[in-house]
């Protein structure tokens, strides 16, 4: 009689057990839901406010006299693109692209996009760089790290900008458009966008190298915050 009165409450337990398991999945699922809902109405509006901007840059661009290179997308869709990658967040508020722009001024058209292209990649390394530092010191602090070994972290992150910037390579040209000068020179405008999950992750190896020549046991101090 005990017996089958214990196995009635182990399982009745195991019941209850689940059961509310059940709901807890239940209500992730349903957080998880209202999240991206949340998201995506979020990034819909701010994609609209976006497109009206974009609108008018583009026909700013336009009465400057800028072009479209041949087989690119109009200038207006251009920008529009641009803008949007610029507003598009997640539920935290983390935006998912760094974006930068650049104007050049060339003897040709070749020579002014690789100066602007250079520029912007220039400024996308300064955001990625300040991002990154701020993302150390956050962490440094969570783990304890000791000052001096964060001082030194941060040091090297602030001397990586020019490395960070010979290291972006899978920026996405999301604006190029060009116009002709009265003196024959071409002036190029260019706007680059970088995945900030891939670029954060792309400067923190960068770092880690160069904290590895440094000293390898900063270079572990690093890795111990969980990048």
């Amino acid at each position: 009689m005990k017996r089958i009165l214990l196995v009635g409450a182990l399982a009745a337990f195991g019941m209850i057990f689940s059961t509310g398991i059940n709901a807890q999945e239940k209500a992730s699922k349903k957080e998880f839901k209202d999240n991206q809902k949340y998201e995506k109405t979020l990034n819909k509006d701010l994609k609209q406010k976006a497109i009206k901007g974009a609108r008018k840059e583009a026909k700013a661009l336009e009465k400057e006299g800028f072009k479209t290179l041949p087989g690119k997308l109009p200038i207006d869709k251009q920008v529009e693109n641009a803008w949007q990658k610029q507003v598009e967040i997640d539920t935290d508020g983390n935006p998912y692209w760094y974006v930068a722009s650049s104007r050049a001024i060339g003897g040709n058209q070749h020579a002014a996009a690789l100066q602007a292209t250079n520029a912007a990649k220039i400024d996308l390394a300064g955001q990625i760089q300040t991002k990154v530092t701020q993302l150390v010191e956050v962490k440094a602090a969570n783990n304890d790290m000791g000052q001096e070994e964060a001082a030194s972290i941060i040091e090297v992150v602030a001397a990586s900008k020019s490395i960070i910037s010979a290291t972006l390579s899978r920026t996405i040209p999301l604006v190029e458009v060009y116009k002709t000068l009265s003196n024959k020179n071409v002036e190029m405008m260019v706007t680059l966008g970088y995945s900030m999950d891939a670029a954060n992750k792309m400067a923190i190896k960068t770092v880690r190298d160069e904290l590895a020549k440094k000293s390898e046991e900063l270079a572990k101090e690093l890795d111990k915050l969980g990048y």
